[in-house]
């Protein structure tokens, strides 16, 4: 049985042999491109070398606790946590399935499933990387832009960097939950990309803008909210590119939040868009020494236009010379 379904698909399988044999046949049938690992170990090692690879099948044998770490291994590894892993497994531990899914697996299947099943899994799980690499690749362009637009002016030139490693240590510190800290990473990168439809004479003035020139720079997280609310991957950022300019006291823009209605994430990212902005030097003035980039941030806190407790946080990771690692990072 041969799929009609053309789908490029790089396979990597590892473990018993005798296991694998009649998978790797099928799996050969379908004209698909497969490679062997000489040992479990191997595997990390070959996907590192080769990141093209789309599918991992381990054949579990009779050390399934092997079989259940290397797909830990796979999943926890930022170069390849997104590979699909399918475990193949012998009718004994047809009992364990949740600890392979618990492990990190995608999918888990035995050796004597009928062929047919065999290549619609593998399908699937391809299917799945495929669709995660199409939404990486939307993320990186969009990243791109966002960087690109800061490019046009050398006193904003590693802002979106800086900004992303600040909320990111803030969010750390608030422990604030995994999804949060991408949100914050992300977030802080294209925070400003809604830039893109502001004019260069307005966006480089060098002096203070007039009030008709504010109302069209105010315009930027509404332009950069729009340019990202129907890219699904970036649905958790959306609250911190539309409110990052949100201030707790109801003063801020575009919607005039205030109070428990302006989010956790949006005011991390303003502590820190704020943070940097008076740190570093502008076409007007230089950078402010930090123990007064401190001193008006704290005044800002008192009068609402910053969140007090986030800007505490931001504080003790100065006070602890902790800065410096942060934009090293950044850079």
């Amino acid at each position: 049985m041969k799929s009609e379904i053309l789908i490029p698909t790089r396979i990597l399988l590892a473990g018993e042999a005798a296991d694998l044999a009649r998978v790797l046949a099928i799996a050969r049938g379908q004209g698909w491109n497969c490679q062997r690992a000489d040992t479990l170990r191997d595997v990390l090692q070959r996907l590192r070398r080769h990141p093209t690879i789309d599918l991992v099948i381990v054949a579990a044998g009779e050390d399934l606790a092997a079989a259940l770490e290397l797909c830990r291994q796979i999943k926890l590894d930022e170069r390849t946590r997104f590979v699909s892993v399918i475990l193949l497994i012998g009718p004994e531990h047809a009992r364990r399935r949740a600890d392979a899914y618990e492990a990190g697996a995608d999918d888990c299947l035995t050796a004597i499933a009928p062929e047919r099943e065999i290549v619609i899994r593998i399908l699937k799980a391809v299917r799945l990387k495929h669709a995660t690499d199409s939404l990486e690749d939307s993320e990186s362009i969009i990243t791109a832009l966002a960087k690109a637009i800061e490019g046009k002016d050398e006193y904003t030139c590693g802002h979106v960097d800086r900004v992303s490693a600040y909320c990111v240590e803030i969010g750390r510190r608030l422990q604030v939950g995994q999804e949060a800290l991408a949100a914050l990473k992300t977030g802080g990168v294209v925070h400003d990309i809604g830039k893109i439809g502001i004019p260069d004479h307005i966006l480089n003035k060098p002096g203070k803008l007039s009030d008709g020139e504010m109302a069209v720079m105010r315009r930027h997280p509404l332009i950069g909210y729009d340019i990202l609310k129907n890219l699904r991957t970036f649905g958790p950022v959306l609250p911190i590119v539309r409110w990052h300019h949100e201030r707790p006291n109801g003063s801020g823009y575009p919607d005039g939040l205030e109070g428990e209605a302006l989010p956790l994430l949006p005011r991390i990212a303003a502590v820190a868009d704020v943070f940097d902005a008076l740190s570093t030097a502008r076409p007007y003035r230089g950078p402010f020494p930090l123990s007064q980039c401190l001193q008006i941030m704290r005044q800002s806190a008192a009068e609402g236009d910053l969140d007090g407790e986030v800007v505490q946080v931001l504080a003790q990771i100065i006070e602890e010379q902790s800065l410096a690692g942060l934009l090293a990072a950044a850079a």
